[in-house]
């Protein structure tokens, strides 16, 4: 009834349009550009692949319902009534899971169908979206699936037929598709590349200052050492030093008194003792000095001045020795830290 109403429609419109100005009829294969299609080709694959999944398992359970079947019949004479019922209510069970299964997947609201919308739809609805765009440029009055066998069309001129150009036109789109894609990835890649980047510039950053800080505090911690070591040492010369000289003093001193270039008070106390070693009183230990004093010749004086005089001299090279070893000590811990 379609068929008989459609056509005498279409011709009706061509009709009243022709009077009017050229009527412009076009015809696409839904078919063919499906057929062309990548996209729908891989949706119809997985689709096929799970028809096949759910055929296999329909195959299955055939094969149990029958294999229960021919047992049953191989069985039936030596069981009893209730065996033989209960066996014959299992395999009326399975068989109406079985058609509940097959009602699931291949019936008219089974998963098949609803699938095959769900993966195919988004592919016709950019073809329709295509015609739809090449409509409003070409203008087109009439534009008819001649794949659809509702229509009931014998013959269509190829002429009339645009469904490559429909199939350029969705190449384009989805080329265009496919750039965009392409840019939001490559620019998401760049972010993602950038943040790394700003991360990793983040903690070297860190690292060095950790670095600096740690240098600093070294060099801190060196610096305070070596002015602990360098005001050790010198507080222990100089009062090596100013020990000596005292020394040297109170020798030069006693010396003097004693008339002996070095002597010490010791030694003076050790001659307060007379021949026949009594000890001798003050009066008397002047006057053994003075004796002593009197007795030296004036070569024995030249000598003892002249041994005094080395003395000093050396005492004097020493000094200067010293405070030359620590001024080139300083020199070295200054380059050194420099």
């Amino acid at each position: 009834m379609k068929k008989i109403v459609i056509l005498p429609v279409l011709f009706f419109l061509t009709l009243v349009s022709t009077g009017q100005r050229r009527v412009r009829i076009a015809s696409v294969d839904m078919d063919y550009i499906l057929e062309k299609l990548p996209e729908y080709q891989s949706a119809l694959k997985e689709l096929n692949a799970r028809a096949n999944r759910w055929k296999a398992e329909i195959e299955r359970r055939e094969k149990e319902i029958k294999d229960l079947k021919d047992a049953l019949e191989q069985e039936k004479v030596l069981l009893t009534k209730e065996l033989l019922q209960e066996k014959e209510e299992e395999i009326a069970f399975k068989e109406k899971e079985l058609l509940k299964y097959q009602l699931a997947k291949f019936g008219p609201e089974g998963d098949y169908i609803l699938q095959k919308q769900h993966l195919v739809t988004p592919v016709q609805d950019r073809v329709f979206n295509a015609v739809a765009k090449l409509l409003k440029t070409a203008k087109y009055d009439i534009v008819f699936d001649k794949s659809n066998d509702k229509l009931g069309l014998i013959y269509t001129s190829p002429k009339l037929d645009i469904s490559d150009k429909i199939l350029k036109l969705i190449t384009k789109e989805k080329g265009k598709e496919d750039r965009e894609k392409r840019n939001k990835k490559r620019k998401e890649k760049q972010k993602a590349k950038q943040s790394e980047a700003a991360k990793r510039r983040a903690e070297l950053a860190a690292k060095r200052k950790a670095d600096r800080e740690a240098k600093r505090k070294a060099a801190l911690e060196e610096r305070r050492r070596k002015r602990e070591q360098k005001n050790a040492p010198k507080a222990n010369v100089d009062g090596k030093q100013t020990g000596e000289q005292e020394s040297d003093k109170r020798k030069d001193s006693e010396g003097a008194e004693t008339g002996q270039p070095g002597e010490t008070k010791n030694e003076n106390k050790n001659n307060t003792t007379g021949e026949y070693g009594e000890k001798l009183t003050p009066e008397q230990l002047k006057a053994f000095e003075a004796q002593q004093q009197k007795a030296l010749t004036p070569e024995q004086k030249a000598a003892q001045r002249k041994a005094e005089r080395e003395a000093r001299r050396q005492r004097i090279l020493e000094e200067r020795r010293k405070r030359k070893a620590q001024k080139n000590k300083e020199s070295d811990d200054n380059e050194n830290k420099n």
